[in-house]
């Protein structure tokens, strides 16, 4: 794994371009780890991550909705959310 800083990228992005391992970017002033960049290579390997990640995300931002509206908590109404819901995640309208 390389670890640039982000000014370094900035000022040379072929460094990404050109890149064949993963690469860390890191931010110089708070040292902390701000992304990683993958060569896309790695795709097979981190498409079922990254959308586990984003229906979890997806599901938060639900239960969020579900909290904050004033459906009430009969199975009915959280059947009407829970069905117009998933319909939305999976685009069928």
């Amino acid at each position: 794994m390389l670890e640039y800083g982000i000014k370094a990228i900035t000022t040379n992005p072929t460094i990404i371009t050109k890149a064949k391992e993963i690469i860390k970017l890191i931010d110089s002033r708070t040292k902390k780890t701000r992304a990683f960049v993958l060569p896309a290579e790695y795709a097979p390997y981190i498409e079922k991550i990254v959308k586990e990640i984003e229906y979890k995300k997806w599901v938060e931002e639900k239960k969020k909705l579900l909290k904050n509206s004033k459906i009430d908590n009969s199975l009915e109404g959280f059947s009407k959310v829970g069905r117009e819901s998933i319909n939305e995640y999976l685009g069928n309208d």
